[in-house]
Order: C-alpha cells, then sequence, then structure tokens
C-alpha cells in the first residue's frame, strides 16, 4: 500500500471532534480499516473557518464499509456505491464516505473507477492541491501536493498537468473559478486559468444541471462579481451562458447584500444575482424570454417564477416612486418581490458610497424601509359577499365586480372598508344592469 508522508498537524475542532465521529471512525476501524478526514473539511479546519460537510477517505471496499458501519448500528444510505461512496446518517451529521479510488477511464464528464488501497493514487486523481488534504481524527495532516501553501497564499492550482485534470471533467473549468471566489487571491493561477480557456469548449458536453449548481455555489460567495468578469474575461461563461454577463450590476448587488445596509431581511442570494447578471436578448417578451432561461437552466417551479418576476418587475421601479406606486406595488407583489425588484432596480442605477443616506440613495432605501414596514392587507371583500348580496350571478361578472372595487379601494389607499366596498360594487352592478338592459 502507497502511503502518504506525514505533513503537519491541525486542531481538530466541530464536527470533527463529536462522539458521532469517533463512532464512525471506530467502526470502520473495527473492521480493518483507516480512514481520514479529506478534501474540504480538511481545508476549511485550516483556515479556522466553520466546518459543514464531512467527507472520509477509507481503504475499505464499499461493501465492506456498509458491513462494517451496520454492524455498529450505523444508518448506510449507498448514494453512490458505484462509485464507491455512501453516506453513514447519525443523529446529528451525515458523513459521505468514499473508497480510495482511481479513474480507469473518463470522457470528460463522468468517469469510471477502480478501487484501490493506495492513498497517494487517490490524491492523484483529485482536482486542485488543496483539495487533496488528508487528516487523521487526531489532527495528523497529510499534504502530498504542497496544498496548505497554496490555501494560504490564495492559489487555485490543478494537480499535476492542468489540461489532464479538465479533460478528466470539463466542470473542473467551473469549479476552478468558484474555488477561486472562496479561496482565492488575485490574480488567477496563470497556468490552470489558460488551461481552463483551452478547454472551454468542453464546457457544451456538461449537463446544465451541473453548470448551474457549480455557478450558484460560486454566486453564493461574499464578493464574486470579479472572479464572474474573469469567467467572461477569459471566455468561459459565454460558452454555456452568453446572456449572464452584466458584471457592473452584480458588484454593486455585492453591496447591497453586504454590511452596508445593516437589513437583516437582505442577505446573500444567488438567485437574485443571477438576476443581476442576467441581460435579457432584445425581443417585445422580455419575461418569455426569463422564462425559456429558467427553464434552460433547469430551475424549480418556485425559482423559475421568482426569477422571470425579477426580470420583470425591476425595470419598472424608480427611486423616485410615490406612496401610491409603493404601496400598490406591495399589494400586487408581497414585500419580498417588491423587496427583490428595489434591490436590483438599485444595483442597475444606483452608486454605493459607504453609507446610503444622501440624495438618490436615501429615495432607494426608503423603499426598502417600505417593504420592511409592509403589513398584507387582504381585500375587505370576497366574491362569496357579491353572491351573498345578489349583486352579480356566479360566473365571470363576480370577478369584474371584484377587480373594480379593487382599483377603487388601491385609489383611495386601502381606507375604505367592507360596507363602503360593498356600496360601491352595488353601483357597479346597476350600471352594469342598466347598460344591459
Amino acid at each position: 500500500m502507497k502511503e502518504l508522508t506525514v505533513t503537519g498537524h491541525l486542531s481538530p475542532y466541530g464536527v470533527m471532534t463529536h462522539p458521532e465521529t469517533l463512532r464512525i471512525f471506530s467502526a470502520l476501524a473495527a473492521h480493518g480499516g483507516k480512514a481520514r478526514f479529506v478534501g474540504g473539511i480538511v481545508r476549511d479546519a485550516l483556515l479556522k473557518r466553520p466546518l459543514q460537510d464531512v467527507d472520509i477517505a477509507c481503504d475499505l471496499m464499499p461493501g465492506d464499509t456498509v458491513t462494517a458501519l451496520e454492524k455498529d448500528g450505523i444508518r448506510v444510505i449507498p448514494t453512490g456505491l458505484k462509485h464507491g461512496t455512501v453516506t453513514a446518517m447519525t443523529e446529528h451529521h451525515s458523513y459521505e464516505i468514499t473508497t480510495l479510488r482511481i479513474d480507469v477511464n473518463s470522457d470528460g464528464r463522468h468517469a469510471d473507477v477502480a478501487f484501490t488501497d493506495n492513498w497517494l493514487a487517490d490524491a492523484k486523481r483529485r482536482d486542485f492541491t488543496f483539495n487533496a488534504l488528508y487528516c487523521d481524527m487526531d489532527g495528523t495532516l497529510y499534504d502530498p501536493f504542497d496544498g496548505e501553501t497554496d490555501l494560504r497564499v490564495g492559489r487555485v492550482r490543478f494537480i499535476g498537468v492542468a489540461e489532464d485534470r479538465i479533460a478528466e471533467d470539463y466542470l473542473r473549468i467551473m469549479r476552478f473559478f468558484r474555488f477561486h471566489a472562496f479561496y482565492g487571491r488575485p490574480p488567477l493561477d496563470p497556468i490552470g486559468a489558460e488551461a481552463c480557456r483551452k478547454g472551454v469548449a468542453g464546457l457544451r458536453d456538461i449537463s446544465v444541471e451541473r453548470i448551474r449548481d457549480e455557478l450558484f455555489k460560486l454566486l453564493s460567495a461574499k464578493t464574486p462579481a470579479a472572479t464572474i468578469g474573469e469567467m467572461i474575461g477569459f471566455g468561459v461563461l459565454p460558452v454555456p451562458l452568453p446572456d449572464v454577463r452584466n458584471v457592473a450590476r452584480l458588484r454593486l448587488m455585492e453591496w447591497l447584500e453586504g454590511p452596508a445596509l445593516s437589513d437583516p431581511a437582505i442577505t446573500i442570494d444567488p438567485l437574485r444575482r443571477l438576476a443581476a447578471l442576467y441581460v435579457a436578448p432584445e425581443t417585445p417578451n422580455g419575461h418569455e424570454a426569463a422564462a425559456r432561461f429558467a427553464r434552460h437552466l433547469r430551475l424549480s417551479g418556485d425559482q423559475a417564477e421568482r426569477f422571470a418576476t425579477m426580470v420583470l418587475v425591476w425595470p419598472l421601479i424608480t427611486a423616485d416612486m410615490d406612496a401610491d406606486a409603493v404601496r400598490r406595488s406591495l399589494y400586487r407583489l408581497g414585500a419580498d418581490a417588491f423587496r427583490d425588484a428595489v434591490l436590483l432596480a438599485w444595483a442597475d442605477r444606483g452608486s454605493c458610497p459607504p453609507r446610503p443616506v444622501l440624495g438618490e440613495n436615501a429615495r432607494w432605501q426608503s423603499l426598502l424601509d417600505a417593504a420592511r414596514d409592509w403589513q398584507p392587507r387582504p381585500l375587505p371583500v370576497m366574491g362569496r359577499d357579491i353572491l351573498a348580496a345578489g349583486l352579480a350571478p356566479a360566473g365571470p361578472q363576480v370577478g369584474a365586480l371584484l377587480a373594480q372595487a379593487e382599483t377603487y379601494w388601491l385609489d383611495r389607499a386601502m381606507m375604505p372598508d367592507h360596507a363602503e366596498l360593498m356600496t360601491f360594487v352595488a353601483d357597479c352592478a346597476a350600471r352594469i344592469r342598466q347598460e344591459t338592459e
């Protein structure tokens, strides 16, 4: 067995030291297996960041891993058994455990793997140097490609020959930029960036779902605009998503979603950031174009509806909207959708001084304040009220009367009560009867 060389030590914390984690490692060891933390959890532990996903590499065969865990009463889900991966579920955590493996064949999208007991071979198949970090439970560190140094200086570096790693899975182009957004410092690693530029045509063969997921992860970074700009500059993003290109709007959205506004309702939102980046093609029906884009990305129904609404509505929002227009918009859209539209409009037309307290920025802020303070109020009359009063037969006429009542109510600052509205509806119904007689 080709073992890794000890290169250092880190101080485990968080989930790494949880009793349930010890139970996982103990169950594997009792079956003769050696297990180590690998990848993101080690990378983040070195940076003292919050620990989230727990990835474990193990030299047991997948079936033996399942047996070892189940023997200890641990629930196991065969999430990717063909590729050597199972998920162990405990009361408080989940653990993704993968058998050491090597790639035996790859078409640029998926790899056929063979299992091995060679730790170095397993490390060589990974993408970036700081994703090939391994760690024992006691903090003993194994770093075969000097990934810790790359991590400390903010360099995203491919393992071995960058072109070869990319050819194994072209999605690694997206991952290169995504990891730079989270861990990198300017400039991009020139060798990796050039390899991405050369291999970009391979992204056409990657499923749009995988592209979308990587883009959403990237847009979850604190300040992704600079990286998105690099992706456009290197010709990467235009290949799968040519309509995603308004970096200036995204830069201002970063500021608006950051600490400047100090509004707990406004947080990093990848879908809203995608709407900021999106540039609709010139067409009479921008809403349909946005809906097609959402379908192309395979967004969920709720995501697609929200995205299309954002794209349709934000151009209609202005900083100098009067109170009546604000009230109507809040009533029609709801506070969340109105807030989205305001942020996008501000990102498109606004500016970002240290604090948004003067001039136009203060007016944008007042719109956000209106969304924060909005209390939804239902129209005081309903269709059943109209039917009960005998003002119209069931059918389209009821809807028409309700629409007139709603307009009357909104025109009067939502002040008329049920009685006033019923009087108004009765007058409308009388006029309709006169016109049809």
